[in-house]
């Protein structure tokens, strides 16, 4: 390696640990803010709903920064292959964290509409599948900052997890408001608000497993196996 590469290959990994660092803290101020989305939801609670919008625009803002670290690396560095697919990965995974956060605030709109205090029945439905996609998102996180395909690949099976629960919400609401009615116009509000909060969360768990597709694409340099095939997947070191 002459003395100008390997300059150069000290300076890019300068970039490449500042852009992981801003990466994670933008996975966690996401999950933070789905959480608090889901909570301010459930606790009726106006003024945290209204905080998680706002905070929306942080979301936004380190999105550009990682965009600008990105795009710096590229103009300043003439990066190699590998480290292109390091930085493509990077911007898609960004562009997924955002609209995580824009799922939360969804949620968090939708508990600004919610009038009366009344009580959740799927409450700990809703809680379950917050724990799951949290579970998720920091195994998605670590993954990408270990550079672990295994990690990665192994959270499709936990999406299943999500869509089931999501599905079980789905079926009770429908039972509620369709089959065994009674509960009168407020129940089915209700109801609906809820599953509309299940939504959100599982299609924020999507997000999650884009963002796992991506850390496999960035280590093994070849796409994700599709749904179908992913019963046989076998990982194997990148040549």
């Amino acid at each position: 390696m002459t003395k100008n590469a390997e300059i150069q290959s000290i300076l890019y990994e300068s970039d490449r640990e500042r852009i992981v660092s801003l990466v994670v803290e933008m996975g966690k101020s996401a999950s933070s803010l789905l959480e608090n989305a889901v909570f301010a939801f459930l606790n009726h609670d106006a003024a945290l709903a209204r905080k998680v919008v706002e905070d929306d625009d942080l979301i936004d803002a380190m999105e550009s920064q990682v965009d600008q670290e990105c795009l710096g690396s590229i103009a300043m560095r003439s990066p190699a292959k590998e480290e292109l697919y390091f930085i493509l990965a990077v911007l898609k995974i960004i562009t997924d964290l955002e609209r995580i956060g824009d799922q939360a605030v969804n949620i968090a709109e939708k508990a600004l509409r919610v009038g009366e205090k009344v009580p959740y029945p799927r409450r700990e439905s809703l809680l379950e599948m917050l724990g799951l996609v949290k579970e998720m998102f920091k195994q998605a996180v670590g993954a990408f900052k270990n550079e672990d395909k295994n990690m990665a690949a192994a959270l499709w099976e936990r999406d299943d997890e999500v869509d089931a629960l999501y599905a079980q919400c789905y079926t009770d609401f429908l039972k509620d408001a369709v089959v065994h009615p009674g509960g009168g116009v407020q129940a089915v509000e209700t109801g609906a608000a809820e599953l509309w909060v299940a939504r959100h969360l599982e299609r924020a768990g999507d997000h999650v497993i884009n963002i796992a597709e991506r850390v496999f694409f960035m280590v093994e340099r070849r796409s994700f196996p599709t749904k179908d095939a992913r019963g046989g997947l076998r990982v194997t070191p990148s040549e």
